[in-house]
């Protein structure tokens, strides 16, 4: 489980600001000994303005208020060149937006600020986690003074595999901007070579002119499952912890299963590191708890539906209520067409993201259980089309996801 770190030992009035934003606008590293000389850094990776670090508690009252002040403006400066929001006094930010926040290196360029993990048995990074950020890239770059811009579509293409280091360069350009909508491209470069490209639509939260005039318009979208009926409460279903746990006492069984045998200590370790938490029914991947109604439907027919959210409220949910959708889209998608086929999951030969499309419809608070509900549409040349659509409890529509895989299976 994600444990934020424990606060630094300084002044109550001395505003914390996130490390990501005390560090040089660097473009060779992103580790720690990149922090500006001006400030310094505790076991917590949060910094604070060296000239405001209180290592004794009992001073004069006045000093310790200017230097609080001074502290206070230099975050609010720092945030606003770096696009990084200071983070409040009574908390720390969520393992969501820890995971994933950019720093600015220049005015088209952002990169990582932690560390990066690839999944357990992965080929490079997790997918969601690219998709997301370029998300986040796009609205730093559009939203420079003000959040007036939110994502309505990212459309991604996937060309090579990341790896955790080096660093990763997500750089953004104005396609077109308008009054309502505008469209960005987000380039990932690592290592100087280009591993992902991404196009991301914006729309204004407060249309203007004509647009703005929607009594009349077309307005519909299709309800999400009912829950109790459609679809388990969350409280009636698996952790993925539990649900991998019960399925692997039996799989390891199958001659391409065998390493499951020993991999419950890393696959728990790695669910762990997620900034999410998922509830699954057993049918998730024990095909044994598929209905017999599901086993007599074609592969397209069926629907898989689980619930997931973050772990913590987020500090930000203006901004990243969009880019936890970005990296919630990704998880579970194409290795369920597996489980859609009626095959035991994780039984790919070769497996892997071409493309992926979201289509966001609405901002929530993402700590709540949400659903996503994915399906198989085709299968053939060894390739796979999945579509998804993420629904609140109460069964509004959140987003839709669309990818291309490439899905290799064993045929013997």
């Amino acid at each position: 489980m994600y444990h934020p770190p424990p606060p630094l030992t300084v002044s109550p009035l001395v505003p914390l600001v996130s490390s990501c934003s005390a560090r040089k606008f660097s473009t060779t590293s992103s580790t720690d000994e990149d922090m500006d000389d001006k400030f310094l850094s505790d076991s917590s990776g949060t910094s604070v303005e060296s000239s405001v670090f209180v290592k004794d508690q009992v001073g004069d009252a006045a000093a310790a208020a200017a230097a609080a002040a001074t502290a206070a403006a230099t975050a609010t400066e720092a945030a606003a060149v770096l696009h990084v929001s200071p983070v409040s006094t009574d908390g720390f930010l969520s393992s969501l937006e820890h995971l994933l926040s950019l720093r600015q290196v220049d005015p088209h360029t952002f990169t990582n600020c932690s560390e990066l993990f690839v999944p357990y048995r992965g080929r490079g990074l997790f997918g969601g986690t690219l998709a997301a950020q370029a998300t986040l890239a796009a609205l730093l770059f559009t939203n420079t003074e003000d959040k007036k811009w939110k994502p309505i579509s990212l459309h991604c293409h996937f060309l090579y595999a990341a790896t955790p280091s080096p660093a990763l360069f997500y750089k953004v350009h104005s396609l077109k901007d308008g009054k309502n909508y505008c469209t960005r491209s987000v380039d990932l470069y690592q290592d100087d070579r280009l591993i992902f490209r991404a196009t991301c639509s914006l729309q204004a939260y407060e249309l203007a002119g004509s647009a703005a005039k929607l009594d009349g318009q077309l307005s519909h979208y299709r309800q999400g499952p009912e829950v109790g009926k459609d679809i388990e409460p969350p409280e009636e279903m698996f952790s993925q912890e539990e649900a991998f746990f019960a399925w692997s006492q039996k799989a390891y069984k199958h001659r391409h299963l065998g390493y499951l045998k020993t991999a419950l200590e890393d696959v728990t370790a790695s669910y762990a590191r997620e900034p999410c938490v998922w509830r699954l029914p057993l049918g998730m991947f024990d095909l044994e708890h598929v209905s017999e109604a599901e086993r007599e439907m074609v592969p397209s027919d069926r629907t898989l539906r689980y619930w997931v959210k973050t772990k913590e409220a987020l500090k930000d949910p203006h901004v990243f209520s969009w880019v936890a959708l970005a990296y919630i889209s990704d998880y579970f998608f194409l290795s369920t067409n597996m489980r859609l086929n009626m095959r035991e999951m994780f039984t790919t030969k070769f497996s892997v993201s071409l493309d992926h499309t979201i289509y966001f419809d609405k901002e929530i608070d993402v700590s709540e259980w949400f659903n996503y509900n994915v399906k198989s549409l085709k299968s053939g040349e060894n390739r796979t089309i999945m579509t998804g659509e993420m629904f609140s409890r109460d069964g509004e529509l959140l987003a839709s996801t669309y990818q291309e895989g490439l899905s290799v299976v064993f045929t013997d």
